[in-house]
C-alpha cells in the first residue's frame, strides 16, 4: 500500500516571491525531518485550464495510513502548517491509497 497525500493552494495576492520560496523551502526540507515521508514532490502549476487556479502542488508519498498520521502530527509539520497557512488560500488536499485505486 502507497498513500499519495496530494496538497495544492494558492498563494494570497499580498505573497512576496521571497515568502512563496520560503514556503517552498520548508516543504522541501520536511522529508529531512520527518522519517514516515518516503518521498515528495513539489512544484508550481504548469497551466491547465482546469486547474481551478492553484498556483502550488505537493505530492507526499506514505508506506501506510498510520505513517500518514504521524507526519500530520509531527511538530515539523505543524510548524510548516503555520508558516503557510497565513500566505495561502483554497486549499485542496486529497488522499489516494494507490492498491486500492489499481
Amino acid at each position: 500500500m502507497t498513500i499519495h497525500h496530494i496538497v495544492l493552494f494558492t498563494f494570497k495576492p499580498e505573497v512576496t516571491p521571497e515568502q512563496r520560496q520560503n514556503v517552498r523551502n520548508c516543504i522541501s526540507a520536511l522529508p529531512s525531518q520527518i522519517p514516515a515521508i518516503q518521498s515528495l514532490v513539489t512544484g508550481e502549476t504548469v497551466f491547465n485550464p482546469l486547474g481551478h487556479g492553484y498556483d502550488e502542488g505537493v505530492i507526499f508519498l506514505f508506506e501506510n495510513v498510520a505513517k500518514l498520521n504521524e507526519y500530520r502530527s509531527h511538530k515539523a509539520h505543524l510548524d510548516y502548517q503555520g508558516l503557510a497557512r497565513p500566505l495561502t488560500e483554497g486549499i485542496l488536499i486529497f488522499d489516494i491509497d494507490s492498491e486500492t485505486a489499481a
